[in-house]
């Protein structure tokens, strides 16, 4: 009996003691699939190094190098690409003693980064902020999930009569196995600048995001953020924001993108009469395979131009052989469905009252199974889109302030109307016919006019720079 007990005791910590080798082994894995899976961007290149497995831990390192030409547009860092790495310290699971308490997963690790320079990033941070202020965290689950956590630890900088004193923040990610969901909160606490022209106080501020969608121009999802308070301060300018709120977020719609953003400020205290204002922008009917398509043709576009293979014209643009000019002329196309549109609007409480203005713009598609190739009028254009712009001030509030001399001429060109207390602008297009107030606008006309004074403009100064050009 006593030899069975001794033996079921052996089996057990044998058990128990190969767990974490069998978690190694699974969270090696997932490890992997997540590097594998994550989205292909331009300009940016992810891969693993190494992965060194132990029984209890492991240790990986990823290196990410990013071109900093493809990234910002700009030839002139073409030689100067910037490669980080990635070092993953691993703790295999099931059971995971972490700062967040007991869990259990496949893993829990702390990741840091190192540079291409001698010193590191990491150690680059640490010598500007003066001290070590970045710590990552993060959890596999046996899903393989992750979870990562992310603080930037408070810090003070002085530096003659600038003076930083920023509180610190926290990011909290949650991810799926495949990389396509991802929430996250966000929270920067209470910091401030001085300096010798200007002052900046901010108020703790917090965020939140979910998102989903296996590529990144299908992604669904919304953001908010919240700043209750920010405070400007110099040697001419005082301003207050309180309540701010930052809003964006796209969906599918009939197979197409919509997309929205909105910037609320519930108060506002400054020099202007203006107490709260907000923003409020919509893209609708975006095709998703367009913008891919874009993407990827830009993109080519421009390795093409920064290696040499394609020549600048006059203005220093790219110029374009016929298979490519096609092949954007195909893209034009795909964005250009009908239902493609926008709206913007933006409200504003000044002088006491609340003042409007909105503006929206729609593609209908080309009458009469007119094709882009057919175009060969840019009037046939007009017909395909309706619009509209909408302005609504409080007439009272605008006429007895000390803004009525500027709107008095608007007003005397029939631009602003009288009514119901308001004074408004409303104008329209729709089937290629413009109305301003309730009258028509001949649109074609002046935009006949327009296009034939633009060649004309352009010959005179291409004319002007030869002859300066040709002057000793």
């Amino acid at each position: 009996m006593k030899k069975l007990f001794i033996y079921i005791v052996a089996i057990a910590i044998g058990v128990l003691a190969s767990f974490p080798l069998v978690s190694g082994f699974a969270l090696e894995r997932a490890y992997e699939e997540r590097i594998a899976s994550m989205p292909k961007q331009p300009g940016i290149a992810i891969a693993t190094e190494s992965y060194d497995r132990g029984w209890f831990r492991s240790n990986a390192e990823v290196r990410v190098s990013l071109a900093l030409d493809e990234l910002l547009g700009d030839p002139e860092f073409a030689d100067q690409p910037l490669e980080l790495r990635i070092l993953s310290d691993l703790h295999h699971g099931p059971l995971l003693f972490t700062e967040l308490g007991p869990r259990l997963g496949l893993g829990y690790g702390n990741l840091s980064f190192s540079g291409a320079s001698a010193e590191g990033l990491e150690q680059a941070l640490a010598s500007w902020l003066e001290a070590a202020p970045l710590t990552i965290r993060t959890i596999i689950y046996f899903d393989q999930s992750a979870q990562t956590e992310l603080e930037v630890a408070a810090y003070e900088m002085d530096e003659g009569e600038d003076h930083v004193r920023f509180g610190g923040a926290n990011l909290s990610l949650r991810s799926n196995s495949d990389l396509t969901r991802f929430d996250a909160t966000m929270l920067v606490k209470a910091s401030n600048l001085i300096s010798t022209d200007i002052a900046l106080d901010m108020a703790e501020a917090s965020g939140s995001m979910s998102y989903e969608g296996s590529s990144p121009y299908t992604m669904v999802g919304e953001s908010v953020f919240s700043i209750p308070k920010v405070a400007i301060t110099g040697k001419s300018l005082s301003l207050v924001l309180e309540s701010m709120n930052i809003n964006s977020g796209n969906q599918i719609n009939q197979g197409k993108m919509d997309y929205f953003q909105t910037i609320e400020v519930g108060r506002i205290e400054s020099p202007l009469p203006i107490t709260s204002a907000g923003w409020h922008l919509e893209f609708s009917g975006v095709s998703p395979q367009a913008l891919e398509d874009w993407s990827e043709v830009s993109l080519r576009i421009q390795e093409q131009y920064q290696s040499g293979d394609l020549p600048a014209d006059e203005l220093g643009e790219p110029q374009l052989t016929p298979a490519m000019e096609a092949e954007l002329e195909q893209v034009v196309k795909e964005l250009f469905q009908p239902g493609l549109g926008f709206v913007q609007r933006l409200d504003v409480g000044a002088l006491g009252e609340q003042h409007h203005a909105d503006m929206s713009l729609a593609y209908k598609g080309l009458a009469g199974g007119i094709d882009f190739d057919d175009l060969d009028d840019p009037m046939q254009l007009l017909p395909a889109f309706a619009g509209a712009v909408n302005v609504e001030l409080e007439e009272a509030s605008i006429i007895n302030s000390q803004f009525a001399d500027m709107v008095m001429p608007f007003m005397q060109q029939g631009l602003l109307v009288p009514e119901q207390g308001k004074l408004v602008l409303r104008a329209s297009l729709d089937d290629g016919m413009m109305m301003l107030n309730g009258s028509p606008v001949p649109l074609e006309a002046l935009l006949q006019s327009a296009l034939q004074e633009a060649p004309a403009a352009e010959a005179n100064q291409h004319g002007e720079a030869e002859q300066s050009a040709t002057q000793p």
